[in-house]
């Protein structure tokens, strides 16, 4: 009797301990999952910001006659470059098709991206870039160019 005792005491235990171990496992859980939302939140919020941003950028660059250095072009990422090797395709597709980028398909949006870089139009801006950055300039649009072409060959698919 006392060993059939002592095993249920051992048991309640043991479950006990089981139950404490879900407990604690199911609340670092619920903590991760609260951290995550308020990361994907946060970063949505800065992707809204950054995007708020280059819109002004453009309307301000296409507003004001002054010349141009590469850090005053308002390229398509997330993070304003500081130098060629910050721009690159898989930055470009990111901001372009974000949610927050103006038109409503991928397509749409490829378009109206392409629309203000391609290098007919972009033409009028670059003959503002000091001699200096122009050729970094025209590397970086040709970056963002082939990017959005491919993008749009893909999409055309």
């Amino acid at each position: 009797m006392r060993r059939l005792q002592a095993h249920r005491r051992e048991s309640e235990r043991h479950r006990a301990a089981f139950e404490q171990r879900r407990r604690e496992e199911e609340k670092a859980r619920e903590r991760y999952e609260q951290e995550r939302e308020a990361h994907r939140s946060r970063r949505k919020e800065a992707e809204r910001a950054a995007q708020e941003e280059y819109e002004a950028r453009w309307t301000e660059l296409s507003s004001t006659p002054e010349s141009l250095g590469f850090r005053d072009i308002p390229w398509p990422t997330f993070v304003q470059p500081q130098s060629l090797d910050d721009i690159t395709a898989a930055k470009v597709t990111r901001f372009v098709l974000s949610p927050l980028h103006p038109g409503e398909t991928r397509r749409e949006k490829v378009r109206n991206a392409l629309r203000r870089w391609h290098p007919d139009r972009f033409g009028r801006v670059l003959a503002r870039v000091d001699d200096e950055d122009r050729e970094t300039v025209e590397e970086g649009v040709g970056i963002v160019v082939r990017c959005l072409n491919s993008l749009l060959e893909r999409e055309s698919q």
